[in-house]
């Protein structure tokens, strides 16, 4: 071994110091970036074989620069933040929807129904005063106003949630595509048989990303490369990735609205997708359930309003003796369309606070063949066939004349061969005014039979409160919620109140479930950084090591310099 081999030996050693201070120095650089995993410079001795003396050092040979990292903590962690993503989505959408309730409060639902049975005990103690009854229109107003806010509230948070499913897929979309450029970066270092450390840590931050947005899981190659499926679809593999694209489907509503409904499919294959985790899970889990859920409820108190108020008001009378007449619309489908009767909305006296007559079936009345006369125009709006009439008095031929109170849904019309029509389909009955109109004229020239029953009229007087009491004790009667028998178990407020319990418990849960996913996920991060985490002190006591290692090997090559110059100069 001679002075040349020194000098070799010198220089390979000045050579790993130099790249062990560059480890260093990065490490400390990066110290403070997230995902950045510690290097660590490997190096074993080289030796070669010589025939006096067998194996003989030839310095230090670098083998590699080592990531410090465990990468089956990193698939705990993408594993549970997958359900980080989910829960953070449901957790912030029932907030959202308890904000649209803000229960209890001044400006909840519940403060609407209150003051609106309240104008009825108004009415109770002044059944003959048009201000009370005119106080009770307006709080039934108001009350429908509230129903409508939340019914748009809430749909106006599913159409916000497309939207952010929208985002979102772009987001998956520029994940999927860098993952995929990662690949061949990754590919074409590692193929050499180095390691693309930083690329890499990189990576990692990306699958964390992703894993945020929906359910994924990955597989590595040989050349470090990986394939990332989610629910059962290949989405990048080192071949390629898939693009995913929005539709949108629009559904018409009874309400007479649209409800626009987004979802995902490929790009390529346009086969439909849906991920099972992750925040666009979580999204789709809101749209599609949870928002639903609440909306329903939503339609069920307003319904039952709707019906059980009706159900009394109809078999009550006006401050004029008028009965038959719905306070609510009886077409309504929900929150979002409760409103007030036609007759209601009209005149304030038109209010049943009275009781009293008795139903009665009415004399058959015969139509004629011939009698319906529709006019030439087939589209023209059919004209009113007649007035009901109980049969036992002539048959009002005045305009301005009301007819008998006629009992809503009593009618029954049926043609001379037997067949029954169907109201609002073939026919319409004016309660108020008993007055019936045909639809079309499919059967003009055919005879027809009405059947209907009215009441006897039995009008106790403006001062008469009883049905105003029938309609106000509602507030503390049994209208909802049927057990199994049919037996009614909660008041309005009850039931009401049960369902915004509920989204307290759900709400509650989602954030406990979030915050157990995110205390593992801490935890998890926790021990990888123990890892892969950069410790100053510890790069400067390894920076410290190099430069004597420098300095030494630096002196190695000047005295072998000099041993060669005597050597030179003899």
């Amino acid at each position: 071994m001679g002075l040349l081999s020194t000098l070799s030996i010198g220089t390979r050693g000045l050579f790993a110091a130099q790249l062990g201070m560059d480890v260093a120095g990065q490490n400390i650089s990066n110290a403070d970036v997230e995902g950045y995993s510690r290097k660590r410079l490997n190096s074993t001795p080289d030796y070669r074989y010589d025939g006096s003396f067998g194996q003989m050092g030839f310095g230090v040979d670098v083998i590699s620069i080592e990531r410090m990292r465990d990468t089956l903590i990193d698939q705990q962690i993408r594993r549970q933040n997958q359900q980080v993503g989910f829960f953070s989505t449901i957790d912030h959408t029932l907030e959202q929807i308890e904000n649209v309730f803000t229960e209890p409060g001044d400006t909840g639902l519940q403060h609407y129904v209150d003051q609106f049975f309240d104008s009825w005990h108004n009415v109770v103690n002044n059944p003959d005063e048009l201000s009370a009854r005119t106080m009770v229109k307006t709080n039934a107003q108001i009350l429908n106003d509230v129903f409508h806010n939340l019914s748009g509230e809430l749909r106006a948070l599913k159409e916000n949630i497309n939207e952010k499913i929208r985002v979102k897929v772009d987001r998956v979309n520029e994940l999927a595509k860098e993952l995929y450029n990662l690949n061949m970066e990754i590919g074409s270092v590692e193929i050499g048989e180095q390691n693309a450390n930083d690329s890499r840590d990189k990576r990692d931050r990306i699958l964390k990303e992703l894993a945020g947005l929906i359910d994924i899981n990955t597989v590595e190659n040989e050349f470090g490369q990986i394939s990332v499926t989610t629910s059962g679809n290949m989405l990048v593999s080192p071949a390629g990735y898939r693009q995913l694209e929005m539709t949108t489907k629009v559904v018409a509503l009874p309400d007479g609205t649209e409800n626009r409904s987004a979802s995902i499919r490929f790009a390529d294959s346009k086969r439909a997708y849906s991920p099972r985790d992750g925040e666009i899970a979580g999204l789709f889990d809101c749209r599609n359930k949870v928002i639903p859920e609440y909306e329903r409820e939503l339609d069920t108190v307003a319904l039952a309003l709707v019906e059980k108020i009706n159900e009394i008001h109809e078999i009550g009378y006006s401050l004029n003796g008028y009965t038959g007449m719905s306070f609510f619309d009886p077409e309504t489908t929900g929150a979002s369309d409760i409103n007030l009767s036609a007759e209601i909305l009209s005149d304030v006296q038109n209010i049943a606070a009275a009781t009293g007559g008795a139903p009665q079936q009415a004399t058959r009345i015969a139509v004629a063949a011939g009698q319906m006369n529709f006019g030439s125009a087939p589209r023209q709006l059919s004209k009113t066939l007649g007035r009901l009439w109980d049969g036992t008095t002539a048959p009002p031929d005045s305009a301005d004349e009301r007819a008998r109170n006629v009992v809503r849904g009593s009618v029954s019309v049926a043609t001379g061969s037997g067949l029954t029509l169907q109201e609002n389909v073939d026919y319409h009955i004016d309660y108020v005014s008993g007055t019936m109109q045909m639809l079309h004229n499919g059967y003009d020239g055919q005879a027809l039979t009405v059947d209907f029953n009215y009441d006897t009229g039995q009008f106790n007087g403006p001062g008469d409160n009883s049905n105003a009491v029938r309609i106000a004790e509602l507030r503390n009667e049994l209208t909802m919620a049927p057990d199994p028998l049919g037996n009614e178990t909660n008041t309005f407020s009850q039931y009401y109140s049960s369902f915004i319990g509920r989204l307290g418990l759900s709400r509650n849960e989602a954030s406990a479930n979030l915050e157990t996913r995110t205390y593992l996920v801490q935890q998890y991060e926790s021990h990888q950084e123990a890892i892969a985490g950069v410790s100053l002190d510890e790069e400067m006591a390894e920076i410290v090591k190099y430069q004597h290692t420098y300095t030494a090997a630096a002196r190695v090559i000047s005295t072998t310099s000099q041993m060669l110059d005597v050597l030179m100069n003899m």
